[in-house]
């Protein structure tokens, strides 16, 4: 006897799509949390930037019958810039992860279809997005005694959607394009930055020019901003609805979405297999022999040019640090992520700052050019000292190459040493370039003098950096993290060091006379004033986080990832 199983009809192909997409949200959810660079960029930076901004503008009653402070109208920022940083970056790295590791065109022969693998990407960063956006409500209400509109609900949940689609499909794009996941990597993080000033987010004190404002009015952050501002302003007497700043949005959503769409299109298509190339024909190259005992291999030709080779033995320290310092470079300006936030960004921002400053002068009457640039090399400095040299020693650390420097001819100290020297003149490079165009653009006059102080001042103070990069190295434990973390200490840090924000609150400043960064800044205005001086108490300090920093580190480093 024998029994019969009985099969119910097949799901329909819209429940089976649907019933996958919520299968690999979960997992893209999962993936997405265990990527500590996604907590970064979509919390720690939009709170750091509320925090910072609650400092700076205070929270001070606009209006003391309602009860409203200035916070009421900086928190719409915040939450844009978590849905930017959520939406967009996310999406990009893991999009172009996929395309570049080959997942998309393997899915052909899954059950998985592309645009369900893709749909729960999106959402997976819309999760965080969301959450984000959340996050900074929750501070704001909690820390800053904002009031949420209840009125304008419905429209700020339709212009927060619609603003989560767009940053996800132009991150989309920006994968499908990108010819590698580092170049995907550097274009979202960057575009996302500088976004986040063209828009306005940062003020400096001075008015935009007329193309700049412009260029905001175009670009999608800037009416997300402002249409969050009016749906959280509790003096508008409207519901809330921009039509304008939602049609603009809903713009970049449609342009993003064909881009999208015509680049992943293209994996579809396989390159033509490249026919191997035939070999050379012509005479043959005679060969060499280096073997001098009789019998030992076969004879050279008597017609074949002998080579002598002459054994050099073990490699000299100097030239085992030059490989160091070649290698360490080469890695630098091969990842566009460290080339982007190490090089590009402060001499960018220094344009960027110096154009809206119009000329003027900071404390104490120092050009506006030279505070500036002391700020942005500050800067350039500390992430490539800081931040990036330490992470990529940690990453050798964790993949098992720093123990197995034991078993070659370089030492510990030579890799250690040519990649803090590399280092050191990525440092110098964007000092060249920064006062190299303030000469050439804004009016910047540095004596010689000033040159030789200040590129002093930034070796010391890249080497104390270093040190204390190798600090954080030597107590996070995982080479994912060492990144993250430092960036987490530094991005508030230049607020408070006179690299971001200069003139704010004195409680601010005594905070950043604490660490290393601010004492910098300071030691390199005064070395490129139009009258130079030596910062003897900025040196002092620096020397000493140094010295405490390099000797906590040489003891609590680990050499191999146990």
């Amino acid at each position: 006897m024998t029994s019969a199983a009985v099969l119910g009809p097949p799901a329909a192909p819209a429940v089976r799509a649907s019933r996958l997409v919520v299968d690999h949200l979960r997992h893209a959810v999962v993936d997405l949390w265990r990527q500590k660079v996604v907590t970064l960029f979509t919390v720690v930076v939009p709170l750091v930037w509320l925090v910072v901004m609650g400092f700076v503008a205070g929270n001070a009653v606009v209006d003391e019958a309602g009860g409203v402070r200035v916070m009421q109208f900086v928190t719409p920022g915040a939450a844009a810039m978590g849905v930017l940083y959520a939406s967009f970056p996310t999406v990009a790295i893991s999009v172009a992860e996929a395309r570049h590791t080959g997942v998309l065109r393997r899915l052909r022969s899954t059950p998985l279809p592309v645009a369900a693998y893709l749909t729960a990407r999106i959402g997976a960063a819309v999760v965080f997005a969301v959450a984000s956006v959340v996050i900074m409500l929750l501070v704001g209400v909690l820390l800053y005694d904002v009031r949420l509109v209840a009125g304008t609900a419905a429209a700020t949940t339709v212009t927060l959607v619609v603003a989560m689609a767009t940053f996800a499909a132009i991150g989309t794009a920006v994968a499908a394009w990108s010819p590698t996941v580092a170049t995907a990597q550097a274009a979202s993080i960057g575009g996302a930055v500088a976004l986040t000033f063209v828009s306005g987010l940062f003020s400096f004190g001075g008015s935009a020019p007329a193309w700049l404002v412009t260029l905001g009015d175009l670009l999608p952050l800037k009416p997300l901003t402002a249409a969050l501002q009016d749906q959280m302003n509790p003096f508008h007497p409207e519901v809330g609805w921009d039509v304008t700043g939602v049609v603009v949005v809903a713009a970049w959503t449609v342009l993003a979405v064909v881009a999208a769409a015509a680049g992943l299109r293209r994996e579809g298509v396989r390159p033509t297999p490249r026919t191997p190339r035939a070999p050379r024909t012509g005479p043959a190259v005679p060969t060499t022999s280096t073997r001098s005992v009789e019998g030992d291999g076969p004879a050279p030709s008597a017609t074949a040019p002998m080579t002598v080779v002459h054994d050099t033995g073990r490699p000299g320290a100097a030239r085992l640090v030059r490989d160091q310092v070649t290698a360490g470079a080469r890695v630098t300006w091969r990842d566009p992520g460290a080339l982007f936030f190490a090089v590009v960004m402060p001499v960018a921002l220094y344009a960027f700052v110096v154009a809206l400053a119009a000329g003027g002068t900071g404390p104490g009457g120092v050009p506006t050019a030279v505070v500036v640039a002391a700020g942005m090399v500050a800067w350039g400095a500390a992430v490539a000292a800081f931040m990036n040299l330490p992470e990529a020693v940690a990453v050798a650390r964790d993949a098992g190459v720093l123990a197995r420097l034991a078993a070659t001819p370089t030492a510990p100290w030579h890799l250690l040493t040519g990649r803090t020297l590399a280092a050191v003149g990525g440092v110098l490079a964007v000092e060249a370039l920064v006062l190299g165009l303030g000469t050439a653009a804004y009016g910047l006059r540095v004596t010689a003098t000033g040159v030789v102080l200040g590129t002093a001042v930034l070796v010391l103070g890249s080497l104390v950096l270093a040190a204390c990069g190798f600090l954080v190295a030597s107590t996070v434990h995982s080479a994912k993290a060492v990144g993250a973390v430092a960036l987490v200490v530094l991005l508030p840090l230049a607020f408070f060091s006179d690299v971001f924000v200069v003139g704010g609150p004195a409680w601010m400043g005594r905070v950043g006379d604490v660490f290393p960064l601010k004492h910098l800044q300071n030691a390199l205005v005064l070395a490129w004033s139009p009258e130079p001086a030596v910062g003897w108490g900025h040196l002092v300090v620096l020397a000493l986080w140094g010295v405490a920093a390099g000797v906590v580190a040489a003891r609590r480093f680990r050499w191999d990832e146990r």
